[in-house]
């Protein structure tokens, strides 16, 4: 190890603190029982205004904010409240004037670290509560972050029963049937051709069209799962197979509009775009009750664009957001999930009678960049 990387390792760490507080004294007095503090180096930061300091946290990175309640452009349990929306991920400690339990309580449950009376704080009182404070924070956010990552598996593996419950219901009920009946008429051959050779040819012409039947559905089963056209040919092509085949079985005419022709891109890409589109129609042919679809795909440097916009009856937004099962049921969920993965981002806008657009964002450097 060297000197200079020594140095570094062993040089005090930085934390960037906010008080927000408009007595001078008890600004200078905090600033002094900081300075006590030796292997930690403070930033520190005064705001005299609420308002200032809501600024300060939303557009600097502070590692925590210490909070007067009475200030002169707010007061009380509201101030701390105004704070905490603002910068949620920021560990507040509230340093009051006030001795008041009943106050105290409701501050730590509305979401502060700590809540500390001035008369009562001294230096190692104050270190140790924000030392506590970061630490504490720090602990929510990788539970809040676990917590997240588990509800995002559990909606893939929920999504991945799904797609395989739907694969099995329509081989049974589609192929299945199908096949179940080609054998039930292969057992009459033998009994029709001794009896009647004209009714043996019908059923001949029966079973061919049954077997035909079959294979047009294990066609069809096969490319749901994975479109063909998608890997030998590209996306565009297998778009424009999806497009003809959606409105094929549900009437709805597709307006398929390409702006700058891809090259191949990364095939993790094309068949993330291609299942959210594919989802998209499936949302439109289920709710939408429209007559015409626009899909529009373009690409502007390295980042690709799609746009599903259909003349359907839409949907209140606000409502879909306060009902989860709406929400999950238009396949919000998993679109975002494989936009996510690829390194995009999809939006929905809607109102009632307007129809419903969803528009789709990747950026391509995302696998180059990991």
């Amino acid at each position: 190890m060297t000197q200079e990387t020594a140095k570094h390792k062993n040089a005090p760490k930085l934390i960037e603190i906010l008080l927000i507080e408009d007595n001078p004294g008890d600004a200078r007095l905090i600033k002094e029982y900081l300075s006590e503090v030796k292997n930690i180096t403070f930033n520190f930061q005064v705001s005299e205004r609420l308002i200032q300091g809501i600024e300060i946290v939303e557009s600097e990175n502070i590692d925590l904010v210490l909070l007067d309640l009475k200030l002169p452009d707010s007061e009380g349990l509201d101030t701390f409240r105004r704070i905490f929306a603002a910068a949620p991920h920021v560990p507040i400690i509230v340093l009051s004037g006030l001795n008041d339990e009943t106050t105290a309580i409701k501050a730590v449950q509305m979401g502060a670290q700590d809540y500390l009376v001035k008369d009562k704080v001294e230096s190692n009182l104050l270190i140790r509560s924000i030392r506590y404070a970061i630490e504490r924070k720090r602990a929510e956010e990788e539970h809040q972050s676990l917590l997240e990552q588990r509800i995002r598996s559990l909606s893939i593996i929920e999504a991945q029963e799904n797609e395989r419950r739907r694969i099995s219901r329509e081989l049974h009920d589609g192929l299945g049937q199908l096949l179940s009946a080609t054998k039930l008429k292969l057992g009459m051959f033998e009994f029709v051709q001794s009896q009647n050779k004209e009714k043996f040819n019908e059923l001949i012409k029966e079973v061919d069209s049954i077997i035909s039947k079959a294979i047009v559905e294990a066609r069809r089963i096969s490319h749901d799962l994975r479109p063909t056209t998608l890997d030998d040919f590209g996306l565009i092509p297998a778009l424009r197979i999806l497009c003809q085949e959606f409105s094929k079985l549900t009437g709805v005419k597709v307006k398929f509009q390409v702006s700058q022709l891809l090259e191949r891109i990364n095939p993790k890409v094309e068949i993330a775009i291609y299942r959210i589109i594919q989802e998209s129609f499936n949302n439109i042919s289920k709710y939408a009750e429209s007559t015409e679809v626009i899909l529009d795909l373009y690409r502007k440097d390295n980042f690709v664009y799609v746009r599903v916009k259909d003349n359907g009856k839409g949907f209140d937004m606000k409502e879909a957001a306060k009902n989860k099962k709406m929400g999950t049921g238009f396949g919000l969920l998993n679109m975002k999930e494989r936009a996510e993965l690829v390194g995009g981002k999809v939006d929905i806008f809607s109102s009632v009678g307007q129809g419903t657009e969803v528009l789709l964002e990747i950026n391509l450097n995302f696998f180059h960049n990991q």
